[in-house]
C-alpha cells in the first residue's frame, strides 16, 4: 500500500471514529437525562422577544394575566428573556412547572415543540411560546419529553445546518 492509500484509509478511519465517539457520547447522554432527546436546537423564532423584557411584557401581559402570571411573577421564570433561533438546549426528563421551558412532541407529527408551560392540569399542560399570540393545542402528560435545564447560545446552528439539509 503506498503512503498516500494508508493516510487516506487513515483519515477515513478517524472520521468514522469521530462519528461513532459522537454517537456514544450522546446515547449515553440520553440515558443519564432519561430522555430521548438530551441535547436539542431551537429552530424557531417562537421564544424570542423582538424587545426589552418592559416592551415586550407590555404587548404580551393579557395574556398571561388571565392565567394569573404577573410580570413579576414571569421576570423570575427561566429564561424569562425568551430563547432564540440556534441555542442549544440541555433536557432533562423532569416534570415540568409553570414557567418552565419544556419539550414536547405533538402526537400526529412527532415535531419537537420547544415553548413555555403556562398552565398545569390534572389532564396536562397549556404551553406558549414567547413569540406567539396564542396558547398551543392542549399536551398530554405522555407527549412530554422533558424540561430545558440550560441554553447555550449560538451553539445550536451546526444542527440547524444539518436539519436544513435534511440530516
Amino acid at each position: 500500500m503506498t503512503k498516500e492509500k494508508k493516510s487516506l484509509y487513515k483519515d477515513v478511519l478517524e472520521i468514522i471514529a469521530a462519528f461513532l465517539v459522537a454517537w456514544l457520547f450522546y446515547q449515553g447522554l440520553a440515558f443519564v437525562t432519561g430522555t430521548a432527546l438530551p441535547i436539542v436546537s431551537v429552530v424557531s423564532d417562537s421564544m424570542v422577544h423582538m424587545k426589552a423584557f418592559d416592551e415586550w411584557w407590555n404587548g404580551n401581559k393579557g395574556f398571561y394575566e388571565t392565567r394569573n402570571i404577573t410580570k413579576e411573577k414571569f421576570a423570575f421564570f427561566q429564561f424569562s428573556n425568551g430563547l432564540s433561533r440556534g441555542d442549544l438546549l440541555f433536557v432533562l426528563n423532569a416534570e415540568p412547572e409553570v414557567g418552565d421551558v419544556a419539550i414536547y412532541q405533538r402526537t400526529k407529527t412527532s415535531i419537537t415543540i420547544v415553548h413555555r408551560v403556562v398552565e398545569k392540569n390534572p389532564d396536562g399542560y397549556i404551553f406558549k411560546g414567547d413569540n406567539n399570540p396564542g396558547a398551543d393545542p392542549p399536551v398530554g402528560k405522555e407527549q412530554i419529553v422533558g424540561k430545558v435545564l440550560f441554553a447555550a447560545p449560538l451553539l445550536g446552528y451546526p444542527r440547524l445546518a444539518l436539519y436544513a439539509i435534511g440530516i
